[in-house]
């Protein structure tokens, strides 16, 4: 698989929770054949550029797999919207309060971008296997879990933040 042909997986899979630039595709793609985890070979290309085409190596899978069953802490909150309310108390209420409605209006997209691709095809027909599509779509149920749950806790600090102000 070329860098650009993961890149597009990556932004038809993963993108909803994992970002990453095509520079740092290219990076890691770099170090992981530097240290032996992907082998490359030249693609000519007929009118374009040749293209390096990358394949895992039986070391790199070896590692995947060894990664793959390390456990996973939960995830700690870093989050920047909670940390400016923490100071928040003295400003002019709106400011509080704009800062929700926007926060919910992103919110909003969001839900709207993950709602989109569980509903595309395309993404789960690049899935290896079914039990890959399967995990995809517990992914992206779990996005919308959280996306769903976070803009309903925005509406109801909204409401209850006019009430109180």
């Amino acid at each position: 698989m070329s860098g650009y042909t993961l890149q597009r997986r990556f932004e038809d899979s993963v993108a909803a929770y994992w970002s990453v630039t095509q520079s740092q595709i290219y990076r890691e793609l770099r170090g992981l054949a530097a240290e032996g985890f992907v082998r490359f070979t030249i693609m000519p290309g007929e009118g374009k550029p040749a293209q390096k085409v990358y394949a895992p190596t039986t070391e790199g899978l070896t590692a995947l797999e060894r990664w793959l069953a390390e456990p996973v802490e939960p995830q700690r909150i870093r989050h920047p919207l909670l940390l400016k309310l923490s100071f928040a108390g003295r400003q002019d209420p709106r400011v509080v309060s704009d800062l929700l409605e926007e926060y919910g209006r992103e919110l909003g997209s969001i839900e709207s971008e993950y709602l989109s691709r569980v509903g595309a095809t395309r993404i789960f027909r690049m899935a290896a296997s079914p039990r890959e599509a399967i995990l995809w779509k517990l992914i992206l149920d779990n996005g919308l879990s959280w996306v769903r749950a976070e803009r309903a806790w925005a509406e109801r600090s909204l409401k209850e933040w006019k009430e109180a102000t």
